[in-house]
């Protein structure tokens, strides 16, 4: 066990004042806006804007993507997928469903399940290959409980709060 307090053990905040929270919320909004524009509106030079946006993109705290809607480029069927697993498994579970192009979100929790996965199959046939071939193949799966996404309302990552 530990002596370290448990605090110490969580990853540390980055502190961001209020100027870095506003760039932040422009990029989460439109990941292209030029950071012209921004600094245009924020009323600080671009270098500015430039500078700490990659600063955010160094320390994590910010990542520039794009979203895409599974359902348009041919994956019909969207599922949750949850896992009960030895505790010797853990890691290599996880690293296996890491690997996999259909899985697009893993992680660990605490409660009744001990994964939880996002995935993106092509078609039936594919999520039944994952759920009765490939995962069990894994070794050390418990159980799973998966459900099934039939109609996609929303599909936003923002965080109004900045």
């Amino acid at each position: 066990m530990s002596n370290e307090p448990a605090e110490a053990a969580a990853p540390a905040e980055t502190a961001l004042d209020e100027l870095d929270r506003a760039i932040v919320a422009r990029l989460a909004e439109d990941g292209r806006r030029p950071y012209r524009a921004i600094a245009k509106e924020l009323g600080v030079p671009e270098t500015t804007v430039r500078f700490r946006a990659h600063r955010l993109q160094r320390e994590g705290v910010l990542t520039i993507v794009a979203f895409v809607n599974p359902l348009k480029l041919g994956y019909s069927v969207l599922a949750s997928v949850l896992l009960r697993v030895e505790p010797d498994a853990h890691t290599r579970v996880v690293e296996a469903l890491k690997a996999w192009p259909e899985v697009k979100y893993v992680s660990s929790c605490a409660g009744f399940v001990d994964i939880y996965t996002q995935l993106a199959c092509r078609d039936h046939e594919d999520l039944w290959r994952m759920l009765s071939e490939r995962i069990p193949a894994i070794g050390g799966v418990k159980e799973t409980q998966t459900l099934m996404e039939i109609k996609l309302h929303k599909l936003e990552y923002m965080y109004r709060d900045l």
